[in-house]
């Protein structure tokens, strides 16, 4: 049998239900509790305001107001067929509305600091997540291209580079062109046989596959790895101590294609692979492979508008400039935008060096070519004025140490904006107008 609350699930259909079920509530106990005066009106203390005030303190001014007036309203009702005696009680009410406004107002202010800090401890983790998966990317890159530079010149940044061009070019969709390619890299560095890659609609996986290896991992929808896989969201594998004797599974490896965010894209089903091969690094480069391809498919899904426009941007660029727009427009956290212009000049590429070592790991970079010469823009998230002063002071530090002067003494220009809550793509195209001009 399912719970009461199973209809109820919807957080707008639970607030006024809620609202209108305490007030009921309390309203009923004052009846049973005093007929001549079920409000409290003359009593010793109103305990009929704890029902609003509880309500405001919960879910703000809105539902506050609403027990307050169903109250007001009630006592009116009963007043008019006789159930209570007296005037309508003005100071009472008044009292009573003050008393809910205020606590609505606090719990409004405090939920939105709540959802402020909220924000930004998930944006700190899902950072965190993505430096440290690209730190395991260029490790893994640097360690196999030692090893197959001779054999095997193609790096694992040279297939990663492609596999992000693709995504930009079909919107970040999983289809068979971008999932022969991922599939294809997983072979070449995970040792697969037969494998196959399914993408996922709201958490389950499709029938059909998108990609296949060998002979392929048909996917049974009820297999003890796939659903070990869609309940925690992390790879399931066989070995002594993963599986009893009376587990069984058709599979060596499910992998799901989970971004930063926690959105699951798609899964990974492994029947056959070098029992060598079945280890710890191996299902960690896995992982790893699979979670870099999926935040890049989020990134091209979500700013396939903007890069539209400006097909040179990256991907993690582009798709954090929009969550930095729309967390500006309905919290108001300030993020900030710095273009260092260098100009066509003898030591163009010596500069540019420069720059490139000056780039904080926690910001969002691109190096932009407008036409002449080169463009570095920095995406500072939830940085004000004083974050970007502290990157240009970095900025000419760097400079007079490595090139002999500050940023206008080497020639080059340095524009900052905070991020506003216009359209993203719009709001790009006339910072780089600025800057032009």
């Amino acid at each position: 049998m399912k719970p009461i609350y199973a209809s109820l699930s919807h957080p707008k259909i639970e607030k006024w239900s809620e609202t209108l079920l305490i007030t009921v509530t309390a309203l009923v106990i004052g009846w049973l509790l005093n007929r001549e005066d079920p409000f409290f009106v003359h009593g010793g203390f109103p305990w009929i305001w704890f029902a609003p005030l509880l309500i405001a303190l919960r879910y703000g001014i809105a539902a506050g107001m609403v027990s307050v007036s169903s109250i007001c309203l009630l006592f009116l009702t009963m007043r008019r067929f006789d159930a209570v005696d007296g005037v309508f009680p003005v100071h009472f009410m008044l009292g009573g509305l003050l008393m809910t406004l205020v606590c609505g107002h606090f719990s409004s202010l405090w939920d939105n600091r709540l959802r402020r800090a909220n924000l930004l401890g998930s944006h700190a983790a899902e950072r965190f997540e993505q430096l440290s998966r690209a730190y395991f990317m260029v490790r893994l890159s640097h360690d196999r291209l030692e090893q197959n530079l001779i054999s095997r010149p193609v790096t694992l940044r040279d297939a990663m580079t492609d596999l992000r061009a693709m995504l930009m070019s079909r919107g970040g969709e999983l289809d068979e062109g971008t999932g022969a390619v991922l599939i294809s890299i997983l072979v070449h560095y995970c040792n697969l046989e037969s494998a196959s890659l399914y993408r996922c609609d709201k958490g389950k996986p499709l029938l059909e596959a998108v990609a296949s290896c060998g002979r392929g991992a048909p996917l049974i929808p009820g297999d003890l790895m796939v659903n070990s896989l869609l309940e925690k969201g992390t790879t399931a594998y066989q070995t002594v101590t993963r599986l009893r004797e009376d587990e069984e599974s058709a599979y060596l490896v499910a992998a799901p294609l989970r971004t930063s965010s926690g959105v699951l894209r798609g899964l990974l089903l492994v029947s056959e692979m070098p029992f060598l091969s079945l280890r710890r690094e191996t299902l960690q480069i896995l992982g790893i492979l699979l979670a870099y391809a999926a935040d890049h498919a989020e990134a091209a899904d979500k700013a396939k508008g903007l890069l539209a426009v400006f097909p040179d941007c990256p991907l993690m660029f582009a798709a954090e400039f929009l969550k930095l727009v729309r967390i500006r427009r309905e919290l108001d956290v300030v993020s900030s935008l710095a273009v260092v212009t260098v100009r066509d000049m003898p030591r163009l590429e010596q500069f540019s060096a420069v720059m490139n070592r000056g780039q904080r790991g926690l910001d969002f970079t691109w190096q932009r070519k407008p036409g002449q010469g080169v463009q570095f823009v920095t995406l500072m998230p939830f940085s004000g004025a004083t974050a970007v002063e502290g990157y240009r002071a970095r900025v000419d530090v760097m400079l007079r140490q490595q090139m002999g002067g500050a940023l206008e003494e080497c020639g080059l220009t340095f524009y900052s904006r905070q991020l506003s809550k216009e359209d993203p793509t719009e709001q790009l195209a006339d910072i780089f107008a600025a800057v032009r001009s």
